[in-house]
């Protein structure tokens, strides 16, 4: 049987189609997106009633183990010429006679691509993992429970390559059987006079109208396997191989893109990841976390470690069924909807160990369904000095790297979302790279019943468990939890908007070595506070200062995703000796000196300025410091 890649020819009764489905990736450098998917669809694909976690093995050749051109030729036939065609998109493609680094993907415990594989058309009702994986697009038989919603997540693998091409072995966990198919994703190209469409299909040309059929000749998929260090063998699962994948992609930054996203399945031993290459192993699971966090770069370990050790705390706290529940609230945390008792069993904890586990009830109802009570739990860490930054979320184990919500200081946070009604929810809100929830996704809106109201409960839940706590913690530390977005600690020293290092793959190296700068200064300890108000902020004194009644410099302005907020601020947004903004004092005498700068002049420690009436539906970046001197203060007042 003559094995090779074939590409469809355009046909004239249908549309042209060009592959868009990367830039939903696009957050995501493609060894992390790869990574992110990959482990997202095996923790989905867990067979039934096996007992402990899904173990994954990912094996990156690099140039030693790199396969020569002569054993790589028998995989590549007929795709040259497509690879090198015009039109086709690839802007780096390899030669035939170059070494054919690549990546492998293993897992292990799961139930592999079951299902018909003539199958060429959605049939409703009918689960049919293999074609779902191989031949559709935009679509998903995932259940609500499943990390998956959009069908789109499987292209960080043709993504993956500098052929936009990738292999796959499965052995099902039903039949038994073991199979191949490679595909490619091109764009619409042309090979001389011909015109042909985007897919291509590794295996034997099929014929007529029919689709492509995997390779199920064993001593060709057997000699592939040896090819390329795979090591499947009878077990169960799905192997991807990545050929030509970028060079730069090396075991440490594998392990990096592993520990930054999925460390909570793995300290829940939900999950064991092992990362080969050709100078050995290292084998990541609860017990060799740390150790192995110990050996990343120092922007990881800086974000990752006390992360780590809040939710190994948390998830004893789990199992010793030590989180305190919240049982009934409102729309929102304040200190009006949780009870006396919960209030002080939360202080107590925070004061007494600097940690506090809360459970937070949420409910959820699908239109033309019954209302199904959920929750999700918080953890919070106090940790003084410590930078702006926003909580993680975790839900099924995933990072959810990217929700938008208030920035908050001295304090780590995670949310943990594990029951499936909640779970489900969330799924549909999210984007296809699984980095952000959203109200206006296809899959989310108009489904449930105030779904937008408890998306943003969750959302802000934990924030506003800070901004409560904070607000009766004076005495015991003047700026625990504070929330807000950017305090300077002196007037010369400018507000950073800080992204959570953690959440996005994009992070500005010189804002976290700024970051580092800042934080390992001492901090001085200043005699006012800010916090956090619906609509605004207040300004107050502390309890028993004693501190000179210096005059206090804030500037005001929206939050944006990208560069200054106070670079972008116009006074379009809002003035502040204008209406809607209202300003109130006790104590104090404001004068606004710009439209979104304003001086309070303490004339008590017990001072109180609140400023409301911005668009709570934006964040406000705050910059609030002591001045250097009143006769400075008073001269840039006049």
């Amino acid at each position: 049987m003559k094995l090779a890649w074939n590409f469809n020819k355009v046909n004239p009764r249908f549309k042209n189609r060009e592959a868009t489905q990367g830039e939903f990736f696009t957050n995501d450098t493609e060894l992390r997106g790869f990574v992110r998917e990959a482990i997202q669809n095996s923790l989905d694909a867990r067979r039934p009633r096996v007992k402990g976690p899904v173990k994954v093995r990912i094996f990156i050749s690099g140039e030693k183990a790199a396969l020569p051109p002569e054993k790589a030729e028998r995989y590549f036939k007929g795709g040259w010429e497509h690879f090198h065609a015009d039109g086709c998109g690839l802007k780096d493609a390899p030669v035939a006679d170059e070494r054919c680094r690549f990546i492998t993907y293993e897992d292990s415990g799961t139930t592999g691509l079951t299902g018909d594989v003539t199958q060429y058309h959605e049939v409703p009702g009918v689960r049919n993992p293999f074609y779902y994986f191989f031949r559709a697009e935009g679509q998903s038989n995932k259940t609500d429970g499943g990390r998956g919603r959009w069908g789109l997540g499987k292209f960080v693998f043709p993504r993956s390559s500098r052929i936009r091409s990738f292999f796959g072995v499965t052995v099902r966990h039903d039949d038994k059987k073991r199979i191949l198919v490679g595909q490619s994703i091109l764009r619409s190209h042309h090979v001389g006079p011909r015109s042909f469409t985007p897919d291509g299909w590794f295996g034997k040309k099929p014929s007529g109208t029919g689709a492509s059929l995997p390779v199920t000749d064993q001593r060709f998929i057997k000699k592939f396997e040896s090819d390329f260090r795979l090591k499947r063998d009878k077990d169960p699962g799905l192997s991807i191989v990545i050929p030509f994948c970028d060079e730069r992609w090396t075991s440490s930054a594998v392990i990096e893109s592993i520990v930054q996203d999925y460390f909570h399945p793995i300290l829940s031993n939900g999950l064991v990841v092992t990362v080969e290459d050709a100078d050995g192993k290292v084998v990541i699971n609860s017990d060799s976390l740390p150790s192995v966090l110990g050996n990343c770069h120092e922007t990881v370990r800086h974000v990752i470690e006390p992360l780590l050790q809040l939710t190994t705390w948390g998830l004893q706290q789990q199992k010793c069924d030590s989180v305190i529940v919240v049982k009934n609230i409102g729309s929102s945390v304040n200190r009006k909807s949780v009870t006396n008792e919960d209030f002080d069993s939360m202080t107590a904890a925070l004061q007494q160990h600097g940690r506090v586990a809360v459970r937070l009830p949420a409910t959820v109802q699908l239109h033309g369904g019954e209302s199904q009570v959920t929750y999700f739990d918080t953890f919070i860490q106090r940790a003084e000095g410590s930078a702006q930054k926003r909580p993680m979320f975790v839900r099924d184990g995933i990072v959810i790297s990217d929700v938008r919500t208030r920035l908050i200081r001295d304090v780590f946070a995670i949310v943990t979302i594990d029951h499936a009604p909640l779970t489900a929810m969330l799924g549909d809100a999210e984007n296809p790279a699984h980095t952000e929830w959203s109200e206006e996704s296809s899959h989310f809106k108009g489904k449930y019943i105030n779904g937008a109201a408890t998306l943003r409960f969750v959302r802000n839940a934990v924030t506003d468990l800070c901004q409560m706590l904070s607000e009766v913690s004076d005495e015991d530390d003047p700026e625990l939890l504070l929330n807000v977005f950017s305090l300077g600690t002196t007037s010369g020293q400018a507000g950073l908007p800080v992204s959570f290092e953690s959440m996005t793959s994009k992070g500005s190296q010189n804002n976290l070595l700024r970051l580092k700068a800042l934080s390992g200064k001492p901090r001085r300890s200043k005699p006012f506070k800010v916090t956090n108000r619906k609509g605004g902020f207040r300004v107050a004194g502390l309890k028993n200062s004693h501190a000179s009644l210096a005059p206090i410099e804030v500037i005001v302005a929206y939050d944006c995703r990208s560069g200054g907020p106070l670079r972008k601020y116009s006074v379009s947004d809002f003035e502040l000796d204008k209406q809607p903004v209202a300003i109130t004092a006790r104590n104090a005498i404001v004068q606004v000196i710009e439209p979104n700068r304003m001086l309070i002049f303490p004339q008590s420690t017990q001072f109180d300025v609140t400023v409301a009436g911005f668009d709570i539906n934006r964040d406000l970046f705050v910059k609030a410091c002591v001045t250097e001197s009143s006769s400075r203060a008073s001269r840039r007042a006049a």
